[in-house]
């Protein structure tokens, strides 16, 4: 069965709006649209119903943007993917009341190391797509804006004690540093055995 991506593709290329050739590439690109958009509004709407709107507007924002820049752990399949994504969001959800009882202080020191350690190693690609030296400079001026940008959204938040968007900014941080190193550990350990064949 084609995807949507790929029949709305396949309908430009009938139409002339795009070459035949690049059918493959604008089906991943539509899909890829496609699949953001619904995840994040299931997220949203999960974290509606659940009455967690804050935490998880908070998560969408920094791991959706960090995440589409910076790279990370990437699945096989789609469905391993989706039930991943899925997993860590309901994990988070979870853990944000564990991480609220953690002092302020504490959580300031995590969002510094996190932050350091999201800037060492990112972006993360994959052997199968490596980024360009263009690609990654671009990438790493964008996480370095999000850093600043986040940096200056943390400093107010302690100073007018908005603990409810700092707490699970701090954890969304972690979550995006962790899938930042699985994937680094493990595309170097493909990228290991794909030089050595």
């Amino acid at each position: 069965m084609l995807s949507l991506g790929h029949k709305l593709s396949k309908k430009y290329a009938t139409n002339g709006i795009i070459d035949s050739e690049y059918i493959d590439s604008y089906a991943y690109i539509f899909d890829y649209i496609f699949n953001f958009a619904l995840y994040n509004f299931t997220l949203i709407l999960i974290g509606f119903i659940l009455h967690k709107s804050a935490i998880t507007i908070t998560y969408v924002i920094i791991t959706g943007y960090l995440r589409a820049v910076a790279g990370g752990y990437h699945c096989k399949r789609h469905i391993t993917c989706t039930i991943l994504s899925y997993t860590v969001f309901a994990l988070y959800i979870s853990l944000n009341t564990i991480v609220s009882t953690i002092p302020i202080y504490i959580s300031l020191l995590i969002f510094v190391i996190s932050w350091v350690l999201i800037l060492i190693i990112s972006p993360v690609d994959t052997p199968n797509r490596p980024f360009t030296d263009t690609m990654k400079k671009a990438a790493k001026r964008r996480v370095l804006i999000l850093f600043i940008g986040d940096s200056v959204f943390t400093f107010f938040s302690f100073l007018l004690h908005w603990n409810k968007v700092l707490y699970p900014n701090v954890l969304s941080l972690t979550v995006c540093m962790t899938g930042l190193y699985a994937g680094y550990i493990l595309n170097s350990l493909k990228l290991h055995k794909f030089i050595n064949k």
